[in-house]
């Protein structure tokens, strides 16, 4: 049935939310003070509608700059869900998003932390310098999906994406034809230091073949520098040189907000990457987070342990600050990664050889280790870990084993943050402050960077 509705706010899953007398009516592409026809399934409950049509405009509506999104037959695309709200309001909704989260599931009620004001994306349009394709091998083009389905979007622009990693997903499609590589999905990574690209082909086999036609993809792409080729059960293949060198303050960000330090002499400037290796996608806006994470922790002169350190995004900021750092991470590409950094910012200065220990293996498990040692058992005067998104279960007993006074939890999902905080919380630790940040504009997506102080 069709029901004009008033949309009142934005949801956690990115659409706008009204009511139909009892019923939450969930609207994509809807904004907050719109007032919109929306096709409403008949029942009870929560219903998630289709817009009709927007009769009126509300104050957070914002024209998209983008021609594939949106309701229409040649759009959907799923790659933004709020091109069409002031990114005002955008962030004002994340904000409330985390504190609600953490009231609800980690029982953490308003007022009981400091909750400074979110930190905004220094760009909410062309941010990204990774990003994850589909291949349509009807048109030969790399896809995104239209919102909820399987259905491809062949586009021919994307607004999140920096301009030059926008310029190359719309050349790779074709030359991945030419070559006759076809890979399932590509993962596009840029730098703007190096001025060149790399790519990650999940293909469905790997080989001489393929490597044969990886090269000639090198070829005719003069702005790759190289590709890593992966195929379900073989290991990883490397042609030309994948490992990008990434900028760690493009533009030189700096967070001047709650509880920030100014960048310090000797800090790191340059990170390696690899396209099949997790790393931010923003990153200016992964400045903002280092700074954050940093300021709330006060490493400065503490012996550190990090946890869950990947390919070391905070791990050589921490080494420029901390008298020592036991980093520890489980993937053995990013952990290498992350060692070819520190030996080479340790070569220069001899000071620095013996600040940094990296361990490979599970990062609870080792923290457990840890606090198991004794003659002379380790102490750390801090401590950081940033998750992935299914978070870390059991962390706040592990801090407490080893006697941590003050932990800092990065943490990409408010709802595994808000778990394991109400954990740590059981084990004797306080949230004195979560920071939000924005990393992911135009989405529902937020960060948060909370503090434990032990009790």
């Amino acid at each position: 049935m069709r029901r004009a509705v008033d949309i009142v706010d934005l949801a956690q899953g990115g659409e706008g939310v009204g009511r139909l007398d009892e019923r939450a009516v969930f609207v994509p592409y809807a904004a907050p003070g719109d007032r919109v026809t929306a096709e409403v399934p008949e029942g009870v409950g929560p219903a998630h509608a289709r817009l009709v049509e927007v009769l009126q405009p509300g104050a957070a509506r914002v024209e998209a700059p983008c021609r594939h999104f949106g309701p229409g037959a040649h759009a959907g695309c799923g790659g933004c869900e709020w091109l069409h709200v002031a990114y005002a309001a955008q962030l004002a909704a994340k904000q409330r998003f985390l504190t609600e989260t953490l009231r609800r599931i980690g029982g953490l009620a308003p007022g009981s932390y400091q909750a400074p004001e979110i930190v905004p994306s220094p760009s909410p349009l062309r941010y990204r310098a990774r990003a994850k394709f589909h291949v349509d091998r009807a048109s030969g083009r790399l896809v995104f999906f239209r919102r909820r389905s399987h259905e491809p979007i062949g586009v021919r622009e994307c607004h999140l994406l920096e301009l030059e990693l926008d310029a190359l997903r719309e050349v790779i499609g074709p030359a991945l034809a030419r070559t006759r590589l076809a890979p399932r999905e590509v993962t596009l990574e840029w730098s703007r230091h190096a001025g060149r690209g790399s790519a990650f082909l999940q293909l469905p086999s790997t080989g001489s073949a393929a490597r044969q036609r990886a090269e000639e993809l090198l070829a005719v792409l003069p702005a790759l520098q190289g590709v890593v080729l992966g195929a379900e059960g073989s290991p990883l293949e490397r042609v030309g040189d994948p490992v990008l060198r990434q900028a760690r303050r493009p533009d030189g960000p700096f967070f001047g907000g709650f509880g920030a330090q100014e960048p310090v002499e000797g800090e790191p400037e340059l990170q390696r990457s690899r396209p099949d290796v997790f790393q931010q996608a923003n990153r200016r806006g992964n400045a903002l987070l280092v700074d954050a994470a940093l300021g709330l922790l006060r490493p400065e002169g503490e012996d550190v342990l990090e946890l869950f350190c990947g390919a070391g995004n905070f791990t050589g900021p921490l080494a420029a600050r901390a008298r020592s750092v036991h980093a520890v991470e489980a993937q053995g590409p990013a952990l290498e990664l992350a060692r070819l950094d520190l030996e080479e910012w340790a070569g220069a200065v001899s000071s620095r050889r013996s600040k940094v220990r990296l361990f490979a293996g599970d990062a609870l498990a080792l923290a457990r280790a840890f606090a198991r040692e004794t003659a002379p058992a380790r102490r750390f005067g801090a401590a950081l870990l940033d998750p992935p998104r299914e978070g870390c279960r059991g962390v706040g007993h592990a801090l407490r084993a080893l006697e941590v006074p003050r932990a800092v939890y990065v943490s990409c999902d408010p709802a595994t943050l808000a778990r394991d905080l109400k954990a740590c919380g059981e084990a004797g630790y306080r949230v004195e402050v979560v920071q939000a940040v924005d990393m992911f504009p135009q989405t529902h997506h937020v960060e948060g960077v909370a503090l434990l102080v032990a009790g």
